[in-house]
């Protein structure tokens, strides 16, 4: 029993030796498959090589320059400071109307344009006030001057005047001034007569007794206003004394002519 039991056991072994030793054989010998992987790991460490060295951009600056120029552009931009224009528009308009535009173009020898207005007019020199303050320029280098603005005739009245009730009239009479810089022609005073619900009563007028031109079309008159001259004037506005008379107005109105 023991001989069968041990007969058994050795049959065994041999055939399993039999069958590893098979097994060995048949498989291909495994240093055929070095070479093959080799060759693949060459191809692919080749690839990414060949990738790296032949880029299709270069780039000029790396990220960490580019997000610290944005960063000193943001710091620029919350530095900046806006002053606003000032608002007070009173101070502005009183600026402009005690800084009329000039009236004068004045051409210099030297070939220098000045624009202001003459303040002062002497015998050997001008004042002239500009935007740059008061200038006094020589008469002998001024070669000519020319009007910005085109000076017009101011008339008014010098005091009330007078009034004088008639019967049938009533008579008006005063002075009026010329205090512009050019002559006014064809110079009327108007007067007239309102009632208590501004109801007009009367009106009339008349030509003040000026000084006396011909015009260039041959009309003559008598009723011109130069510059800083006065003249009278006399007027009768038809009206009975029976009439309550409330208020007067009075105007006085020119022409202006070369």
């Amino acid at each position: 029993m023991i001989r069968l039991k041990l007969s058994i056991f050795i049959l065994a072994v041999s055939i399993f030796q039999f069958g590893c030793g098979g097994k060995k054989n048949a498989d291909p010998d495994p240093q055929i498959e070095t070479p093959v992987q080799t060759e693949i790991t060459n191809i692919f460490t080749d690839s990414v090589t060949v990738v790296q060295s032949n880029k299709f951009f270069k780039l000029e600056q790396s990220m960490a320059d580019i997000q610290k120029e944005v960063e000193i552009l943001r710091n620029k931009v919350m530095n900046y400071g806006y002053n606003p224009p000032d608002s007070d528009y009173t101070t502005q308009l009183k600026a402009l109307i005690d800084n009329p535009p000039p009236a004068h173009k004045i051409s210099l020898e030297n070939g220098s344009i000045i624009e202001g207005t003459i303040e002062k007019d002497n015998v050997e020199y001008l004042l002239v006030n500009t935007e740059v303050g008061l200038l006094t320029l020589n008469k002998s280098e001024i070669l000519g001057i020319e009007d910005l603005i085109l000076p017009t005739p101011e008339l008014v009245f010098i005091g009330h005047g007078q009034e004088e009730a008639f019967e049938s009239f009533r008579l008006f009479s005063g002075k009026v001034m010329n205090q512009g810089n050019r002559r006014g022609d064809f110079v009327r005073v108007i007067y007239s007569l309102w009632g208590e619900n501004t109801q007009l009563l009367g009106s009339d007028s008349t030509f003040i007794e000026g000084s006396q031109i011909i015009y260039k079309s041959g009309i003559v008159t008598d009723s011109v206003l130069e510059p800083n001259q006065s003249a009278k004037f006399n007027l009768k506005v038809a009206i009975p004394d029976s009439i309550s008379v409330t208020y007067v107005t009075r105007d006085v109105r020119w022409e202006m002519f070369d």
